[in-house]
């Protein structure tokens, strides 16, 4: 035994210290220096917004301009101008008022114009192929008002209403064809001819998840209606019903969790009429199906799955294990659990302020693999 612990005595003092790798190091460095919270707490109001572009848009960043403090908190003022090396851009304002008659009422108005000058189209349905690809312009402006009252502290009815004005032209990216050379109207509805809409709907919503921008526990239900009315052509009114489901289920005192959603879209277009494709719901890309390239399907409902453990492996760093899966599909009646697409993957949270200000996503599917960098969490 004296042996034994003598043996271990020369061993111990021998030992070579611990060597973390390149990345450990860089993330130790970026968590002592607080870089990230320098990052986002912005001076006067002022600070640079990363991210918040679609899928494909490379890295973006611009100004954006914050106030929450404005008459003690009842109202929040933003405005952003965000560009990404690749040419997408988007501008947007928003004057939200959350806590009117003593928090009972809520009203919130956005404006956003978004200039994307590639994005992809596969072609219509879930056997559109890879080798399909092509890319289209779009630009559309926005304007919406949402208000609507808390009827219990986590419970909240609200109704929408807006003005969408759109313009869909040839893509920009010269490695694939732009959409309208190779598929017709009937393939792509609207692709030809684009019109304004008239927006408006109701919706219902139950969150009690304790902290929205990085949730260790409760939930987020929500469905909403809207009816889209086409205000030039006559050609593509149409109604859509969004439901979503998210449940966060913590263990080991919250620093596991185990993060699930359900989501489906809905789209029904008036007799005689057609949902334009670029307004149908899409899979594949950053949020939804990670081992797909972004916009891989495209139709008129939509149906996706995903489940997330995620595990805190320091201070303001949480890292992830995924599964995806999901289908689009013509029909309501196609709504069922065959022929599901999937993906896998892993990935890394950044946390400031009990929030994800940027993660990192790589899934696998049977169509290769794609690696994210997104500013915010997936859900």
């Amino acid at each position: 035994m004296e042996r034994l612990e003598a043996a271990r005595s020369r061993k111990a003092a021998h030992l070579a210290p611990d060597d973390p790798s390149t990345l450990e190091r860089a993330l130790v460095e970026i968590k002592d220096r607080k870089i990230l919270e320098r990052i986002t707490a912005g001076i006067a109001g002022f600070r640079v917004k990363f991210g918040g572009l679609v899928s494909g848009s490379g890295f973006a960043l611009g100004p954006e301009y914050l106030r929450r403090d404005l008459a003690d908190g009842r109202v929040i003022f933003r405005g952003s101008a965000r560009a990404s090396f690749k040419a997408y851009q988007i501008y947007d304002l928003e004057l939200d008022l959350p806590r009117l008659a003593d928090n009972r009422l809520f009203l919130d108005l956005y404006a956003a114009h978004r200039n994307y000058p590639s994005i992809n189209y596969y072609g219509p349905g879930p056997d559109s192929r890879k080798t399909g690809r092509s890319n289209f312009r779009l630009e559309d402006t926005s304007y919406d008002a949402t208000g609507g009252v808390r009827l219990l502290p986590h419970l909240r009815l609200g109704l929408t209403g807006g003005y969408l004005q759109v313009n869909v032209g040839p893509g920009t990216d010269d490695r694939f064809v732009s959409t309208e050379r190779i598929y017709s109207p009937a393939a792509a509805p609207g692709i030809d001819r684009q019109t304004d809409f008239l927006r408006g709907g109701a919706f219902l919503q139950y969150d009690y998840r304790d902290l929205p921008g990085g949730p260790r526990k409760g939930g987020n239900y929500k469905a909403a209606f809207s009816y889209y009315s086409d205000r030039e052509l006559n050609l593509f009114s149409f109604r859509r019903l969004d439901l979503e489901a998210q449940q966060y289920i913590p263990f080991f005192n919250e620093r596991r969790v185990i993060a699930l959603r359900a989501k489906s879209v809905f789209s029904d277009a008036n007799p005689g009429r057609r949902v334009p494709f670029y307004l149908q719901p899409t899979l594949g890309g950053s949020d939804d199906l990670r081992g797909f390239r972004p916009f891989r399907f495209y139709d008129n409902n939509m149906m996706v799955f995903n489940a997330e453990y995620r595990w805190e492996t320091f201070s303001g760093l949480d890292a992830a294990l995924f599964a995806d899966a999901g289908k689009v599909f013509a029909h309501r009646d196609q709504w069922n659990f065959e022929d599901l697409e999937s993906s896998f993957g892993f990935g890394l949270r950044f946390n400031v302020h009990n929030a994800v200000f940027m993660r990192i996503d790589v899934g696998f599917s049977h169509e290769g693999f794609q690696a994210w960098l997104k500013f915010g969490n997936v859900f």
